[in-house]
This record gives structure tokens, sequence and C-alpha cells, in this order.
């Protein structure tokens, strides 16, 4: 008896298993070539500006629930007369940009914080909160 080596015998795959468990293992690395981008929110992710009639428009037509409040919310007469408040003619004129909105929302936040009474920063914080969730420019814009 001697010695001898026999060579390791690999087991017999079939062509068909092979391509499919290699194809079935294998990470994907990267964006798929399908993948969607998601859709844009708010109002400022359809247009870069708006015409003041037609946000007041498409704001009167919103939701009138304010986030965080739980189901209280802002009348149909109550959000027009937001926009004319907080967007007056003489300093915006007829359009309304993403960064004039952005801007005026960083207004809010420092009268909302220099505010003298809890009620006048109540009233200041659901206008702010109410108006980022719709114009989509959510947190610190």
């Amino acid at each position: 008896m001697g010695l001898e080596r026999k060579s390791p015998q690999s087991p017999k795959i079939q062509p068909e298993k092979v391509s499919k468990l290699s194809l079935s293992r294998t990470p994907r690395v990267g964006k798929e070539k399908n993948q969607k981008t998601p859709a844009p929110s708010g109002l400022f992710g359809e247009k870069k500006e708006w015409h003041r009639v037609d946000l007041a428009r498409r704001l009167r037509k919103a939701s009138p629930e304010i986030p965080g409040m739980g189901g209280k919310g802002y009348t149909h007469h109550e959000r027009g007369e937001m926009i004319e408040k907080l967007f007056p003619w003489e300093k915006f004129q007829s359009h309304i940009s993403k960064e004039e909105a952005g801007r005026r929302l960083r207004e809010l936040r420092r009268e909302e914080y220099t505010a003298k009474t809890e009620a006048e920063k109540l009233i200041i914080q659901r206008q702010r909160k109410y108006l980022e969730r719709e114009f989509g420019l959510g947190g610190k814009s």
C-alpha cells in the first residue's frame, strides 16, 4: 500500500444552477438604474416661486390641521389672512419665491424668540409650523 494522493473532486454543478446561484448571492452596490427620485414635497417642491393669489388659493385648499396640535387647525378665512399679513404686497410684490418664504420663516422664528408673552409665542409658533409643513421648508431654513 503506497501513499497515493487522490485529487479532490469538485461536485458536479449544472450550468443552470450556477448562473442562478451566482446572481442571487451577489450584493448590489450603488444605485439601481431604474430607481426614482422622491417626489418633491410642499408648495416650493413644485415651483420656484408662486404668484401671491395662487399661493393664497393653494393654502386655502390645503389641510387646515396645525402640526403638533392634536387636530386643531386654521379656518379657510384665517389661512387667507395669514398670507396677507405675513407676505404684505408692499414688501413682496406679486410673486413669492422659495428664498423669500424661507427668509420670512426665519423672521417668524426670531419673532417667536423675542415675543413677550407665552400667548404671542404660541400663536407665532403655530403659524411657523403650519407654513413650514405647507411650504415644504421644514427645519431651520
